[in-house]
């Protein structure tokens, strides 16, 4: 399938560096039209007998003879030079990094080029210092380039790189997830339920091996071994890079060259329904192109996903894209656009439960080296300027891939082994986030929802709102076989829920969540009334202004859903009844239930509800449903309801 970052870890020097080393060859490559700088006889007579062993593409024999020559003369800087240069052609790059550094120490006038290269060789070795010095070295020679791109993403690099290590924070502990998680070769690209309680990741039993999805989960707070995930999900193929839903019933997921697919990687579809995954589905096109596809991030509903993408139209190699399942398809995707995507390479996006906190890896900011991580926040339509995470999170490896439990302070990652820049091994890990880089949390609320009259589980709709703004941001469905739901909860947000299914009535609550207590995951069973004659639902997010029968705008919701009630079953009638606490006088408390019953029923009629299928009636304190003797009470005392009081058959 991919590697973690395929062929993008690939620096933008790499290929100017090979015709570098052609260049070098050329300069090199006739020892009659040079004056060698070695004073020893034995040193050159090696040194002529390698050029003649490369003239033969004999490299290995021309390395063995530039080795003895300057052990003859050990400040031979040509022989340094030109091994370095053909330990670049046969791929041995930490090989290359010391013989170009044995040139630049022994040489009286370092070519420019050499120094360039070198300056990222030492920055992509974590060696932060040599990188600057190499790199100052480079522009005191040709001053002109420190406006290249690349140079100046170096130059601000290192300096990102130097602070953090004089300031990084000694409060944030790196810890290898167990052995029942970690028990393949390599393991990366993890995707985490919102309960934290069970973890999707890409498996290989060896560097080059196939790449299969598989899953663990928690039980009694210890995670169990991982397994694959499904024999429908994972073929002789590669499968991997996956996304799941918050409630863990949703998966997109990578396959690469097979199951039909319309570009080199595709991304493919599954459900699970009880225990069992579905049959995979190519999302086809518009998602999909002729182009690369990968690396998925759903939303917590499953609504919205974020996946990286090399098609046209982009910023840079691989971008970051988004697009939207509105009216059973799934929209054209949009690029996040270039507050995001650079000039180089953004991947593996990872979208938290919040819906508004990203998290992806890229290479196109000043960063520790390879690819880092970043954050940035959704801010209504546009997004902030990333931030790196910093170090010890980000180093001069590639970190890719981070995932954030839903009440944000607890991530995991892949960290990664490499030798000559190859993947050898990879681990998935686990950090507590200091506070500066946590997102702002999402609880939830899970249950099971059933019908009331005869206890079978239903799959019903859920919805959030977000009162403020009258926004859905959350929509779901509960399992149709165990009837389970999840509802996700932001914090610091006014939240309505709703439950729904048609032929019943819908059952609604009201949250209002802070930081303090949403991180509290709660067990809501729902009992779903069918529609009958005499059953009553109590409309909990309608809200009036103090004192007055006008319908604040956060109620919005709450009538859009009550319309919905009575456009699915048209052949009910109801009495709209207003109810008040006994805080005011008989007289006033009747007027105003009156008056608020009315207003909801102009609501209804406004939006095309015939009159004659509703009635409203105040009742004023006469029917409380708790003792008025607290505030609480009186509150729930306060409230519109909505009784069925007439069927057609």
């Amino acid at each position: 399938m991919e590697n973690i970052t395929s062929n993008t870890q690939v620096h933008g020097y790499t290929l100017k560096g090979v015709l570098f080393l052609i260049g070098i060859i050329a300069i090199l490559g006739s020892t009659n039209a040079q004056v060698l700088s070695s004073e020893s006889k034995k040193a050159k007579k090696l040194y002529e007998k390698a050029d003649k062993k490369y003239r033969d593409r004999d490299f290995y024999s021309a390395l063995d003879l530039l080795e003895e020559s300057v052990k003859e003369d050990p400040t031979f800087f040509e022989a340094y030079i030109r091994m370095g240069s053909l330990y670049k052609a046969i791929g041995k790059e930490d090989s290359v990094y010391s013989k170009f550094q044995s040139y630049i120490e022994t040489s009286p006038d370092p070519i420019a080029s050499v120094l360039e290269k070198q300056a990222f060789m030492a920055f992509d070795r974590g060696e932060y210092f040599k990188a600057k010095k190499y790199l100052n070295q480079f522009l005191d020679k040709v001053p002109e380039r420190s406006e290249n791109f690349d140079i100046d993403l170096l130059s601000r690099s290192l300096e990102f790189a130097t602070d953090q290590l004089e300031s990084s924070a000694d409060s944030i502990t790196v810890s290898l997830l167990p052995k029942e998680i970690n028990r393949f070769r390599l393991q990366y690209l993890p995707s985490v339920t919102i309960d934290d309680a069970s973890i999707f990741f890409t498996k290989r039993d060896d560097v080059r091996g196939d790449e299969d999805i598989v899953v663990s989960y928690k039980k009694e707070g210890k995670w169990l071994p991982a397994k694959s995930v499904s024999a429908r999900i994972n073929t002789p193929l590669n499968e991997g890079a996956c996304t799941v839903s918050a409630d863990g019933r949703t998966m997109i997921f990578t396959s690469c060259d097979g199951r039909n697919s319309l570009g080199s990687c595709d991304l493919y579809i599954t459900n699970r329904v009880g225990d069992i995954w579905t049959q995979p589905k190519n999302l086809g096109k518009p998602v999909n192109s002729l182009y690369w596809e990968s690396q998925p991030s759903l939303s917590a509903d499953g609504k919205t996903l974020y996946f990286a993408s090399n098609r046209r139209g982009g910023f840079g190699g691989r971008d970051i894209w988004v697009t939207k399942y509105e009216k059973d398809q799934w929209s054209v995707p949009e690029n996040l656009g270039k507050t995001i995507n650079t000039r180089k390479d953004e991947t593996t996006p990872f979208i938290h439960p919040n819906g508004v906190s990203l998290y992806f890896s890229g290479n196109g900011y000043p960063g520790m080296g390879g690819y880092d991580l970043y954050q940035a926040q959704k801010k209504d339509s546009t997004w902030t300027e990333p931030k790196n995470l910093g170090y010890p999170i980000n180093t001069y490896r590639d970190e890719v891939s981070i995932v954030i439990i839903g009440e944000g302070s607890k991530a995991y990652y892949a960290k990664e082994e490499q030798k000559n820049f190859e993947i050898m091994d990879s681990k998935l890990v686990a950090i507590q986030l200091p506070e500066e880089l946590r997102s702002k949390g999402a609880s939830y609320i899970i249950g099971v929802v059933k019908d009331a009259r005869t206890g079978e589980c239903l799959s019903a709709d859920i919805q959030v709102v977000d009162l403020s703004s009258n926004a859905s941001i959350y929509k779901n469905t509960s399992d149709s076989v165990s009837g389970q739901y999840y509802m996700v909860l932001p914090v610091d947000l006014d939240l309505a829920g709703y439950v729904k299914k048609k032929g019943y009535l819908y059952s609604d609550f009201h949250f209002k969540t802070d930081s303090n207590t949403a991180l509290k995951p709660d067990t809501i069973n729902i009992e779903l009334i069918p529609v009958e004659e005499g059953e009553t639902l109590i409309l909990k997010n309608i809200y009036f202004e103090v004192d007055s029968h006008e319908i604040n705008r956060r109620s919005q919701s709450e009538i859009e859903n009550a319309y919905e009630l009575l456009r699915e079953n048209l052949g009910i009638t109801v009495e709209i009844a207003g109810h008040t606490d006994d805080t005011g006088t008989k007289s006033y408390n009747q007027s105003l239930s009156d008056k608020r019953a009315k207003a909801v029923f102009d609501a209804l009629v406004a939006k095309g509800i015939d009159k004659d299928r509703l009635v409203f009636k105040g009742y004023a304190d006469s029917q409380p449903l708790q003792p008025n003797t607290s505030k609480n009470n009186r509150q729930s005392n306060r409230r519109i309801e909505f009784r069925v009081i007439r069927m057609k058959q």
